[in-house]
């Protein structure tokens, strides 16, 4: 009768540490935490913060910060609803902020279904700012976007300083005159 091969030990071994340390890859690979996974979790993937109330989405919401210490907001509303709805006010680290279209200053901004309105940049259609912002790039403020409908919108949002990409965000001419 013929007997088994002996196994060796070094085989063996390697068997078992291959087998464990399958084992242990998956569980460290897994998404075991399901939606609650911190990465996918993460909110803010750029120096802009977001916020919604309602149908009001904030995208992108950041502040600029000039030599004369004034904040400029550079952030996209959009109105996702076919009622529509207005930024009533934007305060900005306890202080309202100035509002307008570019061209005139205004009260209140408007937020029609689907044209948002856009605070600097190439595109922008509105601003709003502040002369005093009372904080240094890299620390965070506290901004509450007031609306007319849908409630508010409180935000804890960065400074920037105006280099690189911001380094063209001003408070407009139009708004000073």
């Amino acid at each position: 009768m013929p007997y088994p091969l002996p196994v060796k030990k070094s085989s063996l071994n390697k068997y078992s540490t291959l087998t464990i340390v399958l084992i242990a890859l998956a569980f460290l690979a897994g998404c075991a935490a399901g939606p609650n996974a911190e990465t996918r979790t993460i909110n803010q993937v750029t120096d802009g913060v977001e916020g919604q109330s309602e149908a009001i989405k904030v995208r992108n919401f950041t502040l600029v910060t000039g030599e004369d210490g004034s904040g400029v907001v550079v952030a996209t509303l959009v109105n996702q609803d076919e009622a529509s709805d207005e930024v009533l006010a934007i305060t900005i680290n306890g202080q309202q902020a100035n509002l307008g279209y570019l061209g005139k200053s205004a009260t209140s901004l408007a937020l029609t279904n689907r044209t948002p309105l856009t605070f600097s940049g190439p595109s922008a259609n509105a601003y709003a700012y502040i002369t005093d912002l009372g904080a240094k790039a890299g620390y965070r403020v506290p901004v509450r976007v007031e609306l007319a409908k849908s409630g508010v919108i409180n935000l804890d949002v960065l400074i920037r300083e105006q280099s690189g990409d911001f380094a063209q965000v001003t408070i407009p001419e139009s708004a000073t005159r």
